[in-house]
């Protein structure tokens, strides 16, 4: 059996993604520019003989010299930590530039592209020479490959030359296979490729010889040494001409099987970093998504704002698309000697998860669960929406001793008036689908202070996934944090998670809660500790939302100001004419369905399920 080894190469630095495959290995390319250790499992093109030193010029080709020096192989084969070969018997799906794009590499990619053992041996195969699939460099307006270079951003068409020249003269008999290439239309990208190791051999033999012989000749031309970033990789992107030109050649001469692999692109590699806090930090946890920044930053603004400077805090926010740049600008303005903030990516994390929430609940509410496996090393996480305001040191809940408890939270006023008759409906809900043994403990997700530990030894992530997959919850996460912890949870007071009111449609509803829920809410109301602005109008829509002004005394203060105006001075009406609609519709069921009825309960399923 061929001893096969494909590897993956990543750039120093950085923590992508390492998918754990039969057959494949993941190295740094440059690592002699690494700083600290490199990451769990990964291997050094430093080892050895070796040029990793020139991988700034040479980009991969540092691992290829070095597999070639050092590696004992059957087939040898190179990838990219977002760019795999597909294995799979059948095209799959592409994008207009030639690749398949994922956006994961999780199981269910890692199924299509066919990238375990079986499925990689038999797409080798019997084959000499396989190659990332050709793209049509039409698609990069250019008529040839030698145009698509002469057209390229910062490079030089010169150094092709060059490289050109020295190539006819060493290897005359590769002139006609090398000028068929650079006059064709197909570019074969990335350096990526799986070779016998014979071939291999005569490859790297030919590539590092002609590079070796361009750099001693190309730095004595006059400019050179104002080239720029890009300009300086030119040998990489030579390598990458003379792979083609090569190809070109082996399949010219009909003496060799080859075989073109479609190319998938990952868009999303990078893994969550995840910092552990450090001793007597506190860990606080909150999840947005881009179009939630502006929000999310007020409310971290107001949670900045009344911390105790002599206590530390560690902001964690669990995303899937909040930009470099925003990221950069909360660490500039929030970090200080006793807050760290820390974004994570948490995206591979839910890939093949379907998190549909209600209404205008995002998906992003079901990332909480992952407390339980990127934090599982602290004892207690204090867990925020990104829709609310801090007003006292959350600190105080931290500090709460859960023992014998999974987690901290408030009461649900909303919800009990429901249950108690603003909504019958509600109360058979709680009965038949959460069967909740007492529907006046639950309680709202908003604010929670996870009992981390607690909560392993009683759930895990994938069984708490596992339950938004299969159930249909009206209230999401929330349901599901309510049937798993009942029993087990500490109430808060509600101060600490007050609900605004929706145009006095909430407080109607609270008012058929029991008395003491009621007497709670309102003297909630005079001094709460953290606003939540749950439910719509939010203070960014409606300039006059209830509790409005203490959401603008913060955003006013923040970079996003400008925005939230400017989306709150877009929106005419509270409602839009759907939601007046949905509204009207609501109270006419609710005038003509009995109470308690079967029909009604129908009704009412559907409305959530539609919701």
């Amino acid at each position: 059996m061929n001893d096969i080894k494909i590897f993956v190469t990543h750039s120093p630095n950085t923590n992508n993604i390492r998918p754990k495959l039969p057959l494949f290995y993941h190295v740094t390319a440059g690592s002699a520019f690494q700083q600290g250790p490199l990451p769990k499992g990964m291997l050094r093109d430093d080892t050895g003989t070796h040029i990793s030193e020139k991988n700034r010029s040479y980009c991969e080709l540092t691992t290829q010299y070095w597999a070639w020096k050092n590696i004992n192989a059957d087939i040898y084969g190179f990838c990219h930590y977002r760019r795999y070969f597909s294995f799979s018997p059948g095209l799959l799906p592409k994008a207009g530039c030639g690749s398949v794009i994922l956006p994961y590499l999780d199981k269910r990619a890692r199924k299509a592209l066919c990238l375990e053992e079986e499925a990689v041996r038999s797409g080798v195969g019997q084959y000499d020479f396989l190659i990332a699939k050709a793209v049509p460099v039409r698609a990069f307006y250019a008529e040839n490959v030698y145009e698509h270079y002469r057209q390229a951003d910062g490079l030089h068409v010169e150094d092709l030359d060059l490289f050109c020249k020295i190539l006819y003269e060493k290897y005359p008999h590769m002139q006609n296979a090398a000028e068929a290439y650079l006059k064709g239309d197909r570019f074969y990208p990335c350096n990526m490729f799986l070779m016998k190791r014979e071939l291999f051999d005569w490859y790297c033999g030919m590539l590092f010889g002609l590079l070796e012989a361009y750099e001693q000749q190309a730095k004595k031309r006059p400019g050179k040494t104002r080239y720029s970033r890009e300009g300086c990789r030119t040998p990489g992107h030579l390598g990458e001409r003379f792979l083609g030109m090569f190809y070109e050649y082996i399949r010219q001469l009909g003496t060799y099987q080859t075989k073109e692999l479609q190319m998938a692109l990952v868009t999303h590699t990078q893994k969550p970093a995840v910092r552990k806090p450090r001793p007597q930090e506190i860990p606080i946890v909150t999840a947005a998504n881009v179009s939630y920044v502006p929000a999310l930053f007020t409310c971290l603004r107001s949670l900045a704002d009344h911390t105790d400077p002599c206590r530390r805090y560690h902001i964690y926010v669990f995303h899937t698309d909040i930009s470099v740049r925003d990221q950069q600008v909360f660490q500039k303005e929030l970090e200080c000697g006793h807050i760290r903030v820390d974004f994570a990516d948490v995206g591979m994390l839910v890939a093949g998860y379907r998190l549909k929430a209600k209404g205008k609940i995002s998906a992003e509410t079901y990332y909480r669960f992952l407390i339980l496996d990127l934090l599982k090393d602290c004892a207690k996480a204090v867990w925020l929406d990104s829709d609310l305001v801090v007003c006292r040191d959350v600190a105080q809940l931290y500090d709460l001793d859960l023992r014998g408890y999974m987690l901290a939270a408030a009461a649900d006023p909303d919800f009990a008036g429901q249950c108690n008759g603003a909504n019958p409906d509600t109360a058979r809900y709680c009965r038949e689908a959460l069967r909740l043994k007492d529907p006046f403990q639950y309680v709202q997700a908003g604010v929670m202070v996870f009992h981390i530990r607690e909560m392993r030894k009683k759930i895990s992530t994938k069984q708490l996934f596992a339950m938004a997959q299969q159930g249909d919850y009206r209230y999401s996460d929330q349901d599901i944090l309510n049937i798993v912890c009942q029993g087990n949870i500490r109430r808060l007071p509600m101060a600490w998670n007050m609900l605004t009111d929706r145009q006095h449609t909430r407080y109607e509803v609270i008012r058929s809660a029991p008395s003491e829920l009621l007497d709670e809410y309102e003297q909630a109301r005079k001094q709460p500790f953290i606003i939540h602005y749950a439910g719509s109008p939010k203070p960014w829509e409606a300039l006059d939302a209830d509790f409005a002004q203490e959401f603008w005394k913060t955003a006013r203060n923040t970079p996003y100001y400008e925005t939230l105006l400017a989306g709150a001075a877009g929106q005419p009406e509270h409602m839009t004419l759907a939601q007046k609609a949905a509204g009207i519709t609501v109270k006419a069921a609710k005038k003509l369905l009995p109470q308690h009825s079967r029909i009604r309960w129908a009704a009412g399923k559907l409305y959530w399920r539609m919701k």
